[in-house]
């Protein structure tokens, strides 16, 4: 099954809180997936409003992410990585209670370390987070992102790395981070495949996966572009993708965010009618290809 949705309440929304946002996207934008925000630190939110967002997604099937603040660092020193932990430990509360399937992080940075030291810290504090999810009953996922800068760790490499030591953790694919990484070496089918295909040792049952355009510079991500101003295409991943029928949600992270969530959704269901011939297409509805 694709899944569609936005990063956050989006733009066109009047109302400007996650359950506006979460009604908007059912109703106005007839999508089915969103990933919650709380990037700036210790955002509140309460239990009636986590249970009336719960409530809702459940109701009609719309399936929730939560990103975690953006400025964690678990290869730190050991104040950093305390504070880290309990951003972590605090979005991953609000993602339980409002039944989030992955909470999103940025694992760290690699600073004078070799990148087997960064990565063994990283593990290992991850590994204490589990722990600390377990104990709290907290059922959602940690979602490693992949990152767009060389001297942040968070190449695919990386990631699979990681995911494979820490048991209750999985990827989080953001293929604008991963292009400008590798200096824009998304551009055909096959470089998609090659991302799925290392992927598969971890036997992973579905996959969360950001798009966006994004400018960059040797192998630096600079910032965020729109897709069609970026030169990241995005129809060999989506031929990719409905060839092989995987469980997807695609998360725009784009400028734009629902304008690109919807042109995501018109992409798919354009190549849905091509293949099979209809003059209409649902892009929730694989059955017939």
């Amino acid at each position: 099954m694709i899944r569609i949705g936005p990063a956050g309440i989006p733009l066109s929304c009047k109302g400007r809180t996650n359950k506006d946002g979460l009604v908007y996207i059912k109703k106005v934008l007839d999508l089915n997936a969103m990933e919650i925000q709380l990037i700036r630190g210790f955002q509140m939110m309460s239990e009636e409003e986590a249970e009336q967002i719960r409530s809702y997604s459940e109701e009609n099937d719309i399936e929730l992410y939560v990103h975690a603040p953006y400025y964690i660092n678990l290869a730190g020193e050991d104040d950093e990585v305390t504070l880290s932990k309990d951003k972590i430990l605090y979005a991953g509360r609000v993602a339980g209670m409002i039944g989030a399937k992955i909470l999103v992080i940025h694992p760290g940075f690699y600073g004078k370390r070799s990148e087997k030291e960064t990565k063994g810290l990283i593990v290992r504090n991850l590994k204490d987070i589990v722990s600390r999810f377990k104990k709290e009953k907290i059922g959602t996922k940690l979602g490693v992102e992949t990152m767009g800068k060389q001297k942040v760790f968070g190449s695919l490499d990386d990631v699979i790395g990681v995911c494979k030591e820490v048991k209750g953790s999985v990827p989080v694919v953001d293929l604008g981070h991963i292009h400008a990484r590798c200096n824009g070496c998304l551009k055909k089918r096959e470089d998609f495949e090659n991302i799925f295909d290392k992927l598969k040792p971890l036997r992973l049952k579905y996959y969360l996966v950001h798009v966006t355009g994004v400018l960059y510079e040797n192998g630096n991500e600079i910032y965020h572009v729109p897709i069609k101003k970026g030169d990241m295409p995005i129809d060999p991943l989506i031929d990719l993708l409905l060839d092989r029928k995987y469980n997807v949600s695609l998360i725009s992270e784009s400028p734009l965010l629902e304008h690109d969530a919807m042109y995501i959704r018109l992409q798919i269901e354009k190549a849905i009618m091509k293949r099979t011939g209809k003059e209409t297409a649902d892009y929730r509805d694989l059955s017939g290809l």
